[in-house]
């Protein structure tokens, strides 16, 4: 997924869904996914540390290109 140098991890969620959306069209699979439950049940993760702070940037989380960023899943309080 690609999003600008400075972008903040809300513009990376959504360039995810983006990638998803257009993955799926492709290859014509699930019609719809629900982002809200996504959002709600998972945590996106930078070396083991979460990105909650939707406004923050990535580079203040300490991520560059070609890094990976991962789902997991949140743990019931």
């Amino acid at each position: 997924v690609v999003v600008v140098q400075n972008a903040s991890v809300l513009e990376l969620k959504k360039a995810l869904r983006r990638h998803v959306q257009l993955r799926q069209a492709r290859q014509g699979g699930v019609q719809h996914l629900s982002w809200r439950y996504i959002w709600r049940t998972y945590h996106l993760t930078f070396a083991g540390e979460k990105l909650a702070d939707d406004r923050k940037k990535l580079r203040e989380y300490g991520i560059r290109n070609r890094d990976e960023v991962s789902f997991i899943k949140k743990l019931r309080k």
